[in-house]
Formats: structure tokens, C-alpha cells, sequence
């Protein structure tokens, strides 16, 4: 009897759970995909959500797309692309499987990268099914594509170019003069729209002949909108931004405006300043305007009985804004709220598939609409403190195993006692180690210190001051002795200005980007502080007064 009650007890410690703590609450999960931004829309397909990753690599680390099961979290597969570089922005395109002129193909995701790549994935594992190659010039796809009937239309980095859906084999291209970033492609009825980074929105014919409208004075980064009243495009500036309708002047906005979103005649755009609706039938009226910062993609909810329009903050404090521009704003806030750019993800059974610039993904599994919008993440953390508090099995294992050590105790059978006492210790240990391990990992990383770039062959008088280092193709040129600058952007122009080194930039939806040095765009810059890569732009990432920040080629 004694031999099979140990057995029992040894049992039961194994099969008790490690740690209650890291279940996950049965309506939400979350994952650290832990290698760059998550800087457009996850999307929610049947039982899987899938997303891509972008931003900035170290070692062999590169831009992934992932799918995890709806309900679970459970990785299905992923699909990464080694060739592609920073700034993969150009949106999941789902598309259903059909057969068309051109072919019959299976349901799948096609993925645009900046590697000029255009690749097939089969939606249930990932497999290539095709791939196809557009051209490069720095970069190569960053806007949306779109389909028509059994193509995929793809904005390239100078052009346009047309694939059947069921080979990839490529049916139309149109080489156009002027770049473009984020250029999306509209499908209309007999054309397709393009804009560029030189206020041009091209107008191709569906055989290829092309014609333009001159917009302006700006950069058009998303895909032109068609509506009854002509084309409308929100125009970024070096001053800010402004809304045209064919040729005419709408209104004038804020800073970096975000990838507008239209519901049929509704079309709803934002800034770093305002969120800002307007209607377009026979002719625009504007409907509302409302402050909020939004840099990102603008998505739309719609469930039985209403219809909500979602926008991403692109701050420090994060989170996303529901409601109409005009009227007062709902927050939605995570525990994770950082920058944000991407969109939500909505699924059929009210679901929501939420990314930020930090990498992580959170899925709610039950969004309704009973629940206060703003009351939701104090939902999700009480519930999860309440279950950490909760008698789990180990606990009883612990007072079985004390009881029994009383009770051969008292029959004095001093053996039993000391197997007892040896297996309740054990138990303990197994019980208390995820909070060791924790507090050990906290503990290590306070202790562990950044890498460091100094170079002992820099001046003395360098150390304890702010340096940049700029790796330029004509060799490593270094300046030191700075001060007083809080973030990369301000040392970094400092820097270049004593250096007499030219710097250009854009303004992405992410923030301020460094384009160029000295006319030397490469395959894009990128940037370390005291060695480590940074998951925040130049404007955003601050610096200490002994930091060295780091300029090389991507």
C-alpha cells in the first residue's frame, strides 16, 4: 500500500500543470512573433488568422507569414522569404479558389514582398504554389494589390503588372516613369489606377495604353479611390496633407495621412491630426472631423445590427479608435499598446486579430457588442488574475502529501515520513520554479549590459559623449563628442550636418525614414544604438549621452 500511494503521489506531480499562469483565457490569446513590425492587417480566414511580419532584421532573421489556428494559437505553418528586405507594407490579398479564362486554382494568400517577389501560398499549409518576379529599384512591392476576375493586379515599384491567378504567369505589364511607395492598385471597370510619388494617378487601360491626371503638388501612398463624383486621393506634403477630387482641392489636413477606407459612398481618411469623414455621391460633401492620431490602415467592422469604423493609433500610447469622424471616439486598449500602424483583422463570428509595431498579435475571440469597448482589456486582466487564484490540482497534492506526513507521523513510521518529506519538497520545487525562473530572467537581464559600439580607436575626448557612425560605400566616417540630443533623428542630423553629409528622407506611415546619404540609397539604411537594433523609428528612438548610433547599409 505505501509503494502504491508514492506511485500516486509521483503521478500526480507529473501530471499537474507546470504553471496555471500561463494558460491562456479561453476568448483571447497573444503571441510575441519577436521579429519585426506586424504593419499590416492580419486577416481572418474560416479558423486561421493569418500575418506578415516587417521591419528590421538581425542575424538571419526575416520577414515571415504565419498562420495559427483561430481558437487555439497553435502555429499551422509559415512561409518565410530570405531575399526580402525592410518595409514589407503591401497587404495580405485572400483570395478564394475559382476558375477563370486563364485557369482553376485553390484557395489561397498571395503576399507582394519588396524583394519584387509576387508568391502563391496554399492557405491550409503554406506551400508555394507559384512565384513570379517584378522589378526592384531599392524596393520593389510595398502598395495593395487587387484582383480582377482570374488576375492578381500588382503595383510595382515603377509599374504595373497583371498575373493569372491559377500559374502566376504574367499577362500585362506597364512600365511607368515615376516611383512609387505604398502605391496601391485600384480595379475599375475598365482600367486600373496607380498613383506615385510625383502626384501622378495613372490611368491603364485593362490592354495596357496609359493615360494621367496631375494632381497637386505631393505623394500619393495608397491605392486611388473611384467614386461617382471622379477620383479622390489624400496627397501627403512636405507640410502636411490635402484631399483632392479630380483636380479639386477638398480640404487641407494634417501630417502623414493614413490608407483611406471607403464603404461605398462613404470614404473615411486620417492624419496625425484628425480622423475625417466624407460622402461622394454626384458630388463630396464632408460629413465630420475628429482629433486623433492615425498614420495607419483605416478597416471597417460590420456586424447584424451596426457598422464601425476602426483606426489605428500611431502614438506611444497606442491602441485603436472606433466611431465616426465628427463625433467623440471609443478607445480600445491592450496590454501591449505601442505604435500602431495595422489595421484589425475581423473575423464572421464578431473575432478581432489586432497587430501593433511591436510584433505581437493578440486575437479576441468574443468581441461583443454587450461589452464597453473601453472595458474590455480590464475584462481580460481580471479574469486572468481571478484564474491565477484559483485551487489548481497541485494544491491539492500539496495538502494530501502534508496530511499523510501527519499521519504516518503520528503512527511514528519514520521512513514513510522522510519519502513523504522528500516528495513534498519536490512538489514545492516544481510549483515555485516558473516564479524562480522568472525572477532569475529579470534578475539576469537587469544585470546584463547592452553590447556596446565603441571603438578604442575613437578619441579620448569622444568617450562619455553622444558619436554616429555612418558606413557609406566611399568608407566609415565617425564624429563624437555630441550632446544634449534625446532621439536618433536629432543626433543623426547633428551628425551629418557638422560631417557636411546630405541626408534625405520620407515620412512613411511608420514615422520619418532616412532614405538616402549622400544621394546613396543602396538597399535602404538602417540604424543601432550602442549595437542593438531598435523596434521604434529614428524619430521615436531615444538615446543616452554616451550612446553611439549606427548608420548602415540594409
Amino acid at each position: 500500500m505505501k509503494r502504491i500511494f508514492v506511485a500516486l503521489c509521483l503521478l500526480s506531480c507529473i501530471l499537474m500543470p507546470v504553471s496555471a499562469a500561463e494558460e491562456q483565457n479561453s476568448d483571447y490569446w497573444e503571441i510575441d512573433l519577436d521579429n519585426g513590425y506586424i504593419s499590416t492587417k492580419p486577416i481572418i480566414v474560416d479558423s486561421q488568422v493569418i500575418v506578415r511580419t516587417s521591419g528590421f532584421w538581425t542575424g538571419e532573421d526575416r520577414p515571415h507569414v504565419y498562420a495559427f489556428d483561430l481558437h487555439t494559437g497553435q502555429e499551422n505553418w509559415r512561409f518565410k522569404n530570405a531575399a526580402s528586405t525592410n518595409h514589407d507594407m503591401s497587404p495580405i490579398m485572400h483570395v478564394e479558389a475559382g476558375s477563370g479564362d486563364c485557369g482553376n486554382w485553390s484557395e489561397m494568400v498571395i503576399i507582394g514582398w519588396t524583394d519584387g517577389k509576387v508568391t502563391a501560398l496554399d492557405i491550409e499549409d503554406g506551400s508555394l504554389i507559384w512565384s513570379s518576379q517584378t522589378e526592384v529599384v531599392t524596393w520593389g512591392i510595398t502598395g495593395a494589390m487587387a484582383l480582377d476576375a482570374d488576375n492578381i493586379v500588382v503595383p510595382t515599384r515603377q509599374g504595373l503588372s497583371r498575373f493569372c491567378l491559377s500559374d502566376g504567369n504574367e499577362n500585362l505589364r506597364v512600365d511607368l516613369p515615376q516611383l512609387g511607395w505604398r502605391n496601391g492598385v485600384t480595379v475599375t471597370n475598365d482600367s486600373y489606377l496607380i498613383g506615385n510619388e510625383e502626384d501622378i494617378v495613372n490611368i491603364v487601360s485593362k490592354s495596357g495604353n496609359v493615360t494621367n491626371l496631375s494632381i497637386g503638388e505631393g505623394k500619393i501612398r495608397h491605392a486611388p479611390i473611384q467614386t461617382d463624383a471622379g477620383i479622390i486621393v489624400h496627397l501627403q506634403k512636405d507640410g502636411g496633407s490635402e484631399i483632392y477630387l479630380g483636380e479639386q482641392l477638398l480640404s487641407v489636413e494634417g501630417y502623414s495621412p493614413a490608407v483611406p477606407y471607403q464603404k461605398a459612398d462613404d470614404i473615411f481618411f486620417a492624419t496625425s491630426e484628425h480622423v475625417i469623414w466624407w460622402k461622394c455621391e454626384s458630388n463630396c460633401t464632408f460629413q465630420g472631423r475628429t482629433s486623433f492620431h492615425s498614420n495607419g490602415e483605416i478597416t471597417l467592422q460590420e456586424n447584424q445590427n451596426s457598422t464601425s469604423v476602426w483606426y489605428p493609433g500611431n502614438s506611444p500610447d497606442g491602441g485603436w479608435a472606433t466611431g465616426l469622424p465628427g463625433q467623440e471616439l471609443e478607445m480600445y486598449v491592450t496590454s501591449h499598446d505601442t505604435y500602431t500602424t495595422a489595421g484589425i483583422g475581423f473575423g464572421m463570428n464578431g473575432e478581432m486579430a489586432l497587430g501593433n509595431d511591436a510584433g505581437v498579435l493578440m486575437v479576441v475571440l468574443d468581441s461583443s457588442e454587450n461589452t464597453p469597448i473601453v472595458d474590455r482589456r480590464e475584462q481580460f486582466e481580471s479574469e486572468s488574475e481571478d484564474s491565477s487564484f484559483q485551487v489548481e490540482p497541485e494544491y491539492f497534492v500539496l495538502v494530501g502529501l502534508v496530511a499523510s506526513i501527519l499521519v504516518f507521523q503520528y503512527r511514528k513510521d519514520s521512513g514513510m515520513v522522510i519519502k513523504l518529506g522528500v516528495l513534498l519538497v519536490l512538489v514545492i520545487s516544481i510549483i515555485a520554479l516558473p516564479s524562480i525562473s522568472e525572477f532569475w530572467s529579470k534578475e539576469v537581464d537587469e544585470l546584463t549590459e547592452a553590447p556596446g559600439d565603441w571603438n578604442d580607436d575613437w578619441p579620448s575626448e569622444w568617450e562619455g559623449t553622444q558619436v554616429v557612425v555612418f558606413e557609406l560605400p566611399s568608407g566609415e566616417v565617425a564624429i563624437g563628442g555630441l550632446e544634449g540630443h534625446e532621439n536618433v533623428e536629432q543626433l543623426t542630423d547633428s551628425a551629418a550636418i557638422q560631417l557636411g553629409i546630405q541626408i534625405e528622407k520620407e515620412t512613411f506611415s511608420l514615422g520619418d525614414m532616412i532614405v538616402s546619404f549622400n544621394g546613396q540609397e543602396l538597399d535602404g539604411w538602417e540604424f543601432t544604438i550602442d549595437g542593438e537594433r531598435s523596434q521604434v523609428g529614428i524619430s521615436s528612438a531615444e538615446v543616452g549621452q554616451a550612446s553611439v548610433v549606427r548608420w548602415s547599409p540594409a
